[in-house]
């Protein structure tokens, strides 16, 4: 009887033992679930501890920055520059965010003002290898506890974002926005691609890419500058050298009219309220034939300075203003206001539509 006695006992005790391992189990999961930081690799698999849920992010380029936005706008603490149109379509809340620089262009940055704004994350992006390990350690010791984060800069190339947005969504925990954002991005250039990837050479429309105030600066074909022409098909006239980093070849009016383009584009608005008078341009086939576009930029330019996903939306305005009779389908309206409302976060009128559409001269959209 007695025996019986312990065997019930040993079995009760195991019982015990078995269910307190369970509920150590648990209780492990548990506190990982609900820790304040977690373990991630960055795009250069250097690994850090962030914020479980990150809520404040600066990024030091515009690219980055513009991404953030995109995908979670409300995490976004400062921006890299100062948008000067007379009316920005964005809303208050965003636009009043502090002005912090960054490192890109003319190096604005300060590590003190960023420190001070206490973000729980800094975005870094990439482009090249070699020394970018070095680079972004000597970053992160400057920022001392606040992880930088590497992500690949190829964001700033339309075909290539993919992989860095899909990175950033779910560093943000907005996995289903950029999901969203590859999606669109992969309709759009499947349409364009299905149009012009067979185009023969001497079907290809001939387009010069005019920046500066009086529209001698440009970038050839492979320049990231200038990319949206090369995935639209067209054929970028500019028989010049590739300026590195910020691009902007100068040119002569000379060779405009040699190269003597069907189509400009341009996102210079000073450019574009003179030329149709300038006399030095009259020759010009694409002047002639009225031919002369403005690239829509408010909240940004769509097709340059700065890159970045958003250029998505330039690159089906692009490949309409150069095969108008191609992209008869193509609702750019529509699309415009899908993009808009869902990756800037704003809500066009008819009339602001209008004006990014068919901008007037001097219109600050």
């Amino acid at each position: 009887m007695r025996e019986k006695i312990d065997l019930k006992l040993a079995l009760i005790l195991l019982i015990l033992v078995v269910l307190s391992c369970g509920c150590t189990d648990n209780a492990i999961l548990q506190g990982v679930q609900d820790a304040d930081t977690i373990q991630i690799n960055d795009m250069l698999d250097r690994q850090l501890t962030v914020p479980a849920e990150i809520s404040s992010v600066v990024a030091t380029s515009p690219p980055s920055t513009i991404l953030v936005y995109m995908l979670a706008p409300d995490k976004v603490a400062g921006w890299n520059f100062v948008n000067s149109f007379n009316h920005t379509l964005m809303d208050e809340e965003y636009l009043k965010l502090p002005v912090i620089g960054g490192w890109f262009g003319t190096k604005t940055g300060n590590y003190e003002t960023i420190i001070d704004m206490h973000p729980e994350i800094v975005i870094e992006g990439f482009t090249t290898d070699g020394e970018i390990h070095e680079a972004i350690e000597r970053r992160q010791e400057m920022f001392g506890n606040i992880p930088v984060v590497g992500v690949n800069g190829s964001i700033i190339f339309v075909t290539e974002s993919d992989p860095t947005i899909e990175y950033v969504g779910e560093l943000l925990g907005c996995e289903e926005q950029a999901g969203d954002l590859i999606e669109f991005r992969s309709s759009i250039l499947s349409e364009i691609d299905s149009k012009v990837a067979d185009l023969p050479e001497d079907q290809k429309v001939r387009v010069y890419y005019a920046e500066g105030p009086k529209g001698l600066m440009t970038d050839p074909s492979g320049s990231q500058h200038s990319q949206v022409i090369d995935i639209c098909g067209g054929l970028n006239v500019a028989d010049c050298p590739l300026t590195p980093g910020n691009g902007m070849t100068q040119v002569s009016i000379e060779q405009i009219m040699n190269w003597d383009p069907e189509v400009i584009l341009t996102s210079n608005k000073q450019f574009y309220a003179s030329v149709y008078s300038d006399p030095l341009w009259a020759s010009v086939e694409a002047v002639q034939n009225k031919r002369i576009y403005l690239a829509p930029q408010n909240p940004f330019c769509w097709i340059d300075r700065p890159q970045g996903p958003h250029l998505i939306i330039g690159t089906a305005w692009t490949a309409k203003m150069l095969y108008p009779d191609l992209f008869t389908d193509m609702d750019l309206p529509q699309l415009t206001r899908e993009f808009y409302s869902k990756f800037f976060h704003y809500e066009l009128t008819d009339e602001e539509l209008d004006l990014l559409l068919s901008p007037e001269p001097g219109s600050g959209v």
